[in-house]
């Protein structure tokens, strides 16, 4: 497994700190930061940004830095990364995420009883068993942690490289948020009339490409990053 930091141009430039040390201990055959190109005109944040990047690299040696020059968006991060890894699982975080504590060994035990499990997700708080305009519960892995789900939050979760790859290759960038970000794939489908008026195994068909559970006891704390838009 390797351990995938997300991040981008940030105004609050400790949040991606907070987010590497709240990694899991474990021992993970790569580690990599992804930062995000900068869309802007402004040479001053331009500048700044450099350094950002030049400092974090320094503080965490460990890590291979990976930097798009174009300003990409997260899905691309990912799809780039995907490619360059050679993991069967990637661990994403995202830089304005503090992971909670959990013992990643024993996860990847129980995650390996769960054969159509793609993706694992924590979210920011308990989902209900009716579910959110975000997650849609629809069964479970008793006694195991894992909660089926219609729709997931990619702040931080573990997922199948592999797989992972083939959705960001297949599922079309439609518009801007699909683009963007991969959990709003799935939240777009969701929001489809097809999808609101589909069957359980209709709707259970489409879910078999994704594979998204999320852990109903381990969440994460979203630091609500600022990013620069100028």
């Amino acid at each position: 497994m390797d351990l995938i930091i997300a991040g981008a141009i940030i105004k609050d430039e400790t949040m991606i700190e907070k987010a590497i040390l709240s990694a899991p201990k474990y021992n993970f055959d790569n580690k990599y930061i992804l930062f995000d190109g900068y869309g802007g005109t402004c040479q001053l944040f331009k500048d700044n940004y450099q350094g950002y990047k030049k400092l974090i690299s320094i503080k965490f040696p460990d890590f291979i830095c990976i930097e798009f020059n174009e300003n990409v968006y997260f899905r691309e991060m990912i799809e780039k990364v995907c490619e360059i890894s050679g993991s069967e699982r990637l661990f994403v975080i995202q830089d304005d995420v503090c992971c909670h504590d959990m013992d990643l060994e024993q996860m990847i035990i129980q995650m390996n009883y769960v054969k159509d499990l793609k993706i694992l997700c924590f979210p920011h708080m308990k989902i209900p068993y009716t579910g959110t305009h975000w997650y849609e519960p629809f069964d479970d892995t008793f006694p195991l942690p894992f909660i089926k789900s219609h729709g997931f939050s990619e702040r931080t979760f573990i997922c199948d490289r592999v797989n992972m790859l083939n959705i960001c290759k297949t599922y079309p960038k439609n518009n801007k948020m699909n683009k963007r970000f991969i959990e709003f794939i799935y939240n777009t489908e969701m929001n489809r009339s097809w999808f609101k008026n589909a069957s359980y195994d209709e709707k259970e068909d489409y879910w078999k490409a994704w594979g998204v559970y999320f852990h109903y006891d381990i969440l994460h704390t979203h630091l609500v990053g600022k990013r620069f838009k100028c």
